[in-house]
Formats: C-alpha cells, sequence, structure tokens
C-alpha cells in the first residue's frame, strides 16, 4: 500500500525538538472522523515517552528514534460535545481543545469549487446568520491565489513548495470564517448538518484554474503508461498538458522568476501535475475522512485530446485517492460542467457526457446536474446553493440513510425504437415534464448517416421521452450545446443532464 511517510508536512528536524509537537493537521475546533480509528500523531525527542489523551481516553507511546510518533484509538460514534486531545511528554502538556467527532469531508478541484461565500449570490443574507456550531471549516489558501496573469513576487513563488504551498487551520462556523470558504463546500455542509445533526468538518484544497493533473500523484502519473509523459521532462513546455491557459498561466505567474523551488519536472506551480495532491491531500491521508466533493473540469474541457482522456484521468485520480487513504469505498460527488456561452467552451458538451458516464464506471459516486445554474458568459456563476445543496442531497441519500429523498434529475438509461418512435427510459423520473428552449432540444442521427438533426417531434409520456422519427435511428442526443437550456425535468424541479445514447430496438 503507497502511503506517505509521517514526516510530511514537518519543517522541522525531529531529532532537534526539544518538546512534543502534533502534526499540522490538529488543532483547536478540529473534527475527527466518527466510526474509523483515530490516528494521532506528532514529533517528540527521539525515544521518548509520551502520553496521548482523547478525551477520557489515554495511551502511552514511545517515539522512535527518529522522532516520530503516533497513537491510535478505536473509532467512536458522532459527537457535539466537544472533548480535548493531550499530548505530555517530559512534564511538558500540548493541549488541543473544542475537538468534535463527526465527519470530515474534502474539497477539491478548481476555481468553482474555490469560489467563496464572500461573493455568493446570497452572501449577504446567509453570512449574517452563519454561526454554525456543527460546522467546522479549514480553508486553505494558497501562493499566487487570486493573482489572474499577474507575475507572482520573490516571496510567493517561495512559497511554491509542498509544505508552504498550502496555508490554513480550523475555524469555528462563524461569518468571519465562512466568508472565504468554498461556497458550494459551505451549502453542503450547511444542508447535511442540519438534515443529520452531525458535526461536519469541511477542508478546502481547491485551487483555481488547476487541471486534474495537479490532483493525481506524480506517482500514479508515472506509472501509467499514457500519462507517463505528464511527469517527462519540464511541465511547461509539455504539450501533453494543457497550454492555451493552463500552462500559459503558470508561465505569466513564473516567467520572471528566480530561483523558483522546482524538480527535474520544472518549476513548482499548483497547475504542475501532482502538485496540489504532494502539497495538500497528501498530507491528510493519515486520518480518515468521509468523502470527497470535486467541482473541476474547465481547465480540462478547452482542447478535444485532453477531454479524450479526461474520463481515465478521473478513474485514475479516485484509485489513487481510495489507496492512499485506505479507504477503498471513499465516495466521490462531482459537480457537471453548467451552461455557458463562450466560443472557447465549444466542446462542453463531449466533457459533460464524459462526467456522465463516470457515474457509471466509478463506483460509491454520484453527480450534480448544474446545467440550470450557469451563466451565460461568466464561468463562475454566482447561484451556489443549489450546487451545494444537490451534492449534499446525493451524500444524504447514499451515506446518511435518506432514502425518502430524490436526489437527482432524471437519468437517461436506454433508448428504445419501435417504428418511427423513439422512447427514452429514465430513472427519478417521476413528474417528468418537458419545454422546449428556443434551441434544438432533442436530436437523432439517423443510421448511415454523421450529423445529428433535429427531431422532428417531441413529447413526454408518463416517465419517457418519446421522439418522433421519420427513419431508423442510430443515436439520440439532448441539450447538446454548451449553452443547452435545461428543459427535461422531474417532479422535484431536478434537471435532466445532456446525454447521447445509441439506439435500439
Amino acid at each position: 500500500m503507497i502511503r506517505p511517510t509521517l514526516s510530511l508536512g514537518f519543517c522541522f528536524i525531529a531529532s532537534l525538538a526539544a518538546a512534543a509537537e502534533l502534526n499540522p493537521w490538529f488543532g483547536d475546533g478540529m473534527v475527527l472522523q466518527r466510526e474509523q480509528p483515530i490516528r494521532i500523531i506528532g514529533t517528540a525527542a527521539p525515544s521518548g515517552r509520551l502520553m496521548v489523551r482523547l478525551g477520557t481516553e489515554t495511551t502511552t507511546v514511545v517515539a522512535e528514534p527518529s522522532g516520530l510518533w503516533s497513537a491510535v484509538f478505536a473509532g467512536r460514534a458522532a459527537s457535539s460535545q466537544p472533548i480535548q486531545i493531550t499530548v505530555e511528554e517530559r512534564g511538558q502538556t500540548l493541549t488541543i481543545g473544542n475537538v468534535l467527532v463527526g465527519d470530515v469531508w474534502i474539497c477539491a478541484g478548481q476555481s468553482n469549487m474555490e469560489f467563496p461565500l464572500s461573493r455568493d449570490a446570497e452572501a449577504k443574507q446567509e453570512l449574517a446568520k452563519a454561526n454554525l456550531p456543527l460546522i467546522r471549516l479549514r480553508n486553505y489558501s494558497f501562493a499566487g491565489q487570486y493573482r489572474s496573469a499577474a507575475p507572482l513576487d520573490a516571496t510567493t513563488v517561495a512559497r511554491m513548495t509542498v509544505t508552504n504551498f498550502y496555508a490554513g487551520r480550523w475555524e469555528l462556523g462563524t461569518p468571519k470564517a465562512t466568508a472565504p470558504m468554498s461556497a458550494v463546500g459551505y451549502y453542503f455542509a450547511k444542508r447535511v448538518a442540519t438534515d443529520t445533526g452531525l458535526p461536519i468538518g469541511l477542508v478546502n484544497y481547491a485551487v483555481g484554474g488547476a487541471p486534474i493533473e495537479a490532483f493525481i500523484s506524480r506517482e500514479a502519473l508515472a506509472s501509467n503508461g499514457v500519462f507517463r509523459k505528464k511527469v517527462t521532462g519540464n511541465w511547461l513546455t509539455n504539450e501533453s498538458i494543457e497550454g492555451s491557459f493552463v500552462r500559459l498561466r503558470a508561465q505569466q505567474h513564473l516567467g520572471q522568476a528566480k530561483d523558483a523551488p522546482s524538480d527535474d519536472c520544472g518549476p513548482n506551480h499548483g497547475f504542475k501535475p501532482g502538485f496540489a495532491w504532494a502539497a495538500g491531500p497528501a498530507q491528510a491521508t493519515h486520518f480518515a475522512i468521509k468523502g470527497v466533493l470535486w467541482y473541476q473540469g474547465e481547465s480540462n474541457a478547452i482542447r478535444q485530446e485532453d477531454i479524450a482522456e479526461y474520463g481515465a484521468l478521473m478513474k485514475l485520480l479516485v484509485a489513487d485517492w481510495r489507496q492512499r487513504w485506505q479507504q477503498p469505498n471513499l465516495p466521490f460527488y462531482w459537480v457537471q460542467l453548467p451552461s455557458i456561452n463562450e466560443p472557447a467552451r465549444q466542446f462542453w458538451p463531449e466533457f459533460r457526457e464524459v462526467q456522465r458516464q463516470l457515474t457509471t464506471e466509478i463506483t460509491g459516486s454520484g453527480m450534480a446536474v448544474a446545467l440550470d445554474l450557469g451563466t451565460p458568459k461568466d464561468v463562475h456563476p454566482r447561484n451556489k446553493r443549489p450546487v451545494g445543496e444537490r451534492l449534499a442531497t446525493l451524500a444524504l441519500r447514499d451515506l446518511y440513510g435518506r432514502k425518502d429523498l430524490i436526489a437527482e434529475g432524471p437519468v437517461a438509461l436506454n433508448a428504445r425504437q419501435t417504428g418511427k418512435t423513439i422512447r427514452v427510459r429514465f430513472r427519478s423520473a417521476e413528474g417528468l415534464t418537458l419545454v422546449g428552449p428556443t434551441t434544438p432540444l432533442v436530436e437523432t442521427r439517423q443510421t448511415g448517416a454523421t450529423d445529428f438533426k433535429a427531431a422532428r417531434g417531441t413529447r413526454v409520456e408518463g416517465n419517457e421521452l418519446v421522439v418522433e422519427t421519420d427513419g431508423p435511428v442510430a443515436e439520440i442526443r439532448y441539450a447538446w450545446r454548451m449553452n443547452a437550456a435545461a428543459a427535461l425535468r422531474n417532479g422535484a424541479g431536478l434537471p435532466a443532464g445532456p446525454f447521447v445514447l445509441k439506439v435500439s430496438e
């Protein structure tokens, strides 16, 4: 099993430590994952004896000759009653207070996950009431955040190391702490905590603009015959990595920098393959978590060649993270890219289809459709509440026993043709409705043809979409536009995502 060494995240030499230290993951107000072993780690004097207390439980451990130590406690039920973590060594005591036991969720991806609550469409009214004792936040800022295309100063460039790239600590769910937090993550945590009464720890590693490669370990990329090229040579000139935005933006940040931290793959940056992973989530793999929220793809949906490999990259990321956390069923929930109308986003329909197919290829996963939540000219829609709440509803249904919830819009399953009629069957389609937009909503490709054409007639009968055609049809697709309207919905008002299906007889 591949795991990072315990020394990851420590920036001092253990042999020189005069007193015990806790791993930087620990802090006042944190949340420990319920119902899984609780691991507390740190450094101390070499071979020193320590007493570690978690609430009323106590254990004694001896540090390794390197100074590293680890104490493991049995999993426990969730509790909103604060407890302490205490470490005693040679008459000195370290104390972490106001610790809750609940569920810890990791947020990752790019700018739409990074997008802060302070910029959300409902920020003013939401922040006024954002005193949430069950929610604890660890929102990481990162070197170069919100710098657009501006060159980075020497101090910022110097932070481009695994140890210093991210900066953050545990905070209570107050208006001050929630303002810079991921709005999507916040609305997710609020809904889950409200519905379940469980403490929720929300940890945000999102990096605006980052491609998926940045969040996959270098080892996983290097071990894959197809993707080894992404970690071979200087990544800033590596054409297997998108260049019109990803490498260009990194070059704008680092182009004038001297002595930037680097290795054989070139200078470090939040977009560099493997770097965001190594600097962030890799530091937390010793500690159990509940699941992962993922909102990413804009930087991988620019070129068709990147879209073609995204599915394999996403499966590699999920497999790698599950292995690193030693949680083979670690849940993953992601957001499908919304509607937009910009020339650079012309291939988003193909990308959304890859995201849709992944829900059937990755077990323990789910996707929140956001087709109805986009804006014509802004890649950063401000209405994040529905996104976070749709993710939360999926988790509540799948993981928290809320089988009564309608957690998704209509999900296309198959299409069958009888005579001149095609019927598309869905899951979660009770109360199916259809309101046609001005652009073609449903298109068909007749057998032997290469192009799709607008369907001749489209209607809803019960829970099925019925399409009339003049001849045999090979494929049918819905909402295949970057700016498609979300016209197909179920009785809960949740939209169907775009799809393309082969038509059978």
